[in-house]
């Protein structure tokens, strides 16, 4: 439901002011079942990967190809540990594959011939898969001296240097993706309802909107809070660390009417004031003042509610301009 405030300007003569004429602004009321309420939620833009890189063995580390900002490919080689023990491992089990190879293929055509039984054969074929299981073994071995990047971004971080030598899981290097970035924002509940997995929502980022999908959120809260976790993904790539709102416009079910802020006045006990005028059978107009419960406020209007029917009029400035019983003459 659209916001809908009509305004007038009436010049009045105002009985108790010794014959002068001012105008008042006034506000007719349109009655509406609802309103269109905007709420923003803070998130947290953060990379769709991140992740610690450390290598699987331990060793010492040969070099570091990479530094804080670079960018970088999925596979890129980005820090070496020094491979002589594990070159030296590994040809040390090819030698003994080819030899074990080798002597599968005699033990092969001795048994063809009939000259060894088949247990002597048996045992050099678990020769030769041993010696293969090595080589594989060491070839894999060989493969972790590496640090490899998971996938494209950028280096975030650098631990450790060349000359280091470390444990395994010892963080080396630090990765974020510089493809897609999510957001990550806390929200109540009662307003997840209304949200659909996969449906797209508008963030404000930089003073510009960029859509975003919403994909999953957390249904447990591990502080008994009344907010879940809610993660939505952009399509484009936006700086991890940006500050963001999730814009949600929601229709909530309420009677009422938007009034200028300037209308109400404090009341008591939480509740506002403000002043419509009546007019009676000699064009004159009496003011009164009416208690109405304040529902939503927004940057120039409020929506309230309370005994208020459609197009009364109410005094733009309220309890600044007029008093409550007092009785004016349109001029």
């Amino acid at each position: 439901m659209k916001k809908s405030i009509f305004f007038l300007v009436l010049s009045f003569y105002l009985s108790d002011l010794y014959g002068a004429y001012s105008s008042l602004e006034i506000a007719t009321l349109e009655i509406q079942p609802s309103y269109n309420s905007m709420q923003r939620f803070p998130g947290k833009i953060l990379p769709l990967n991140f992740s610690k890189l450390a290598f699987e063995i331990p060793g010492k580390i040969s070099q570091v190809t990479v530094d804080i900002g670079d960018q970088v490919i999925k596979n890129q080689i980005l820090a070496f540990l020094d491979p002589a023990e594990m070159q030296a491992n590994l040809n040390q089990s090819l030698a003994r594959f080819d030899l074990a190879s080798q002597a599968l293929t005699r033990f092969k055509d001795l048994k063809a011939k009939g000259f060894i039984s088949n247990q002597e054969l048996d045992k050099a074929n678990s020769e030769y898969l041993i010696a293969q299981a090595q080589v594989d073994l060491y070839t894999v071995k060989l493969e972790q001296t590496k640090i490899r990047a998971p996938f494209s971004g950028f280096i975030q971080n650098r631990f450790l240097d060349s000359g280091t030598v470390v444990s395994p899981g010892v963080p080396i290097l630090e990765i974020i993706d510089s493809t897609s970035v999510e957001a990550h924002v806390s929200i109540p509940v009662n307003t997840i309802e209304n949200l659909n997995i996969g449906d797209s929502y508008n963030f404000l980022i930089n003073k510009k909107q960029y859509p975003a999908k919403f994909k999953r959120f957390a249904q447990m809260s591990a502080q008994g809070s009344d907010n879940r976790l809610c993660i939505f993904e952009f399509d484009s790539f936006i700086n991890p660390g940006s500050i963001s709102y999730l814009e949600l416009k929601q229709t909530i079910n309420k009677r009422g009417a938007w009034v200028p802020s300037t209308a109400l006045s404090q009341g008591t006990q939480g509740l506002w004031n403000i002043y419509t005028l009546n007019r009676d059978s000699n064009n004159q107009y009496q003011v009164s003042k009416e208690i109405v419960e304040l529902i939503h406020a927004g940057k120039d209007s409020a929506f309230i509610t309370g005994t208020i029917e459609n197009g009364d009029m109410v005094v733009a400035g309220g309890a600044t301009k007029v008093i409550e019983n007092e009785i004016l003459r349109a001029n």
